[in-house]
């Protein structure tokens, strides 16, 4: 199975996303782990708290097809992002 990489600026978004997931959940994610980062992909793609689906959704716009296909490949049931409610996520950068 590939490893999965990253850009920097994606490993920034889902820093984010593990905050905001422990912050509002208590539930602390392993980003040192491919099992820990597919787990959290897993619950915040899931997840129906704004906060949460905002940071997700920033992670996965910098995400190319290759990661997507790979993270699917990985049962990340990944759903498209509502790019509308991106205001509010400071830039990378």
């Amino acid at each position: 199975m590939d490893t999965l990489i990253f850009s920097q600026t994606a490993i920034f978004r889902m820093q984010q996303l593990a905050s905001c997931v422990y912050h509002k959940t208590g539930v602390r994610h392993r980003m040192a782990t491919q099992e820990g980062m597919l787990s959290l992909l897993k619950e915040s793609g899931a997840s129906s708290d704004r906060d949460i689906r905002q940071y997700y959704d920033a992670f996965v716009i910098e995400l190319n097809k290759r990661q997507l296909d790979m993270l699917e490949a990985r049962n990340v049931k990944m759903r498209q992002p509502f790019t509308s409610l991106m205001g509010n996520i400071r830039k990378a950068g």
